[in-house]
């Protein structure tokens, strides 16, 4: 079966992408698909997260094994995509920057029986990925903040109508 998921930002809605997996397909390489597609750092931290089946609570997809958590560890490259997903319309977030608390919703929009897919695909793409990291999008934007108020100092070809005379300056030394 292939598995059909509608990516969509929470920041940017003109952005959307599409990506078919087979359902026998890890998150691991749904992961990885969104990922390239976004032109994401796979090196950041990333989770999955489903709707489990007692009164809401999420279950975590994640991309490490915790050793230390007590309850039921699920790991992206261990998880098939039909442990957890089933049904059409079931939706799931994609957290790719946690610091920020950055997301993407994910809905399962269509299963196609018959067919079989080496890998994830990108069926569909419009519109620009938000930022992996929103501080990098932070520091870029302070970065031309400054670069603007460094060339707001017009033509320096006169240095002494900013500073005045050199005498005035060290009080006639």
């Amino acid at each position: 079966m292939i598995y059909q998921f509608k990516v969509a930002s929470t920041e940017m809605p003109d952005f959307i992408l599409v990506v078919e997996a087979d359902s026998k397909h890890t998150f691991a390489d749904l992961h990885n698909c969104i990922q390239a597609a976004c032109g994401f750092n796979p090196d950041q931290l990333a989770s999955f997260f489903v709707p489990g089946s007692k009164c809401g609570k999420q279950l975590e997809i994640t991309q490490l094994e915790m050793e230390f958590c007590e309850r039921n560890n699920y790991v992206m490259d261990k998880t098939p995509l039909q442990e957890m997903l089933r049904l059409e319309n079931q939706k799931m977030l994609y957290v790719f920057d946690f610091f920020m608390d950055r997301l993407f919703l994910i809905e399962l929009t269509q299963i196609k029986m018959g067919k079989i897919m080496t890998e994830p695909t990108v069926a569909f793409k419009s519109g620009n990925a938000p930022s992996q990291l929103l501080e990098e999008e932070l520091l870029e934007q302070e970065v031309d903040e400054k670069k603007e108020e460094c060339l707001d100092y017009g033509d320096l070809d006169d240095y002494t109508e900013i500073f005045g005379e050199m005498e005035d300056l060290t009080g006639g030394f």
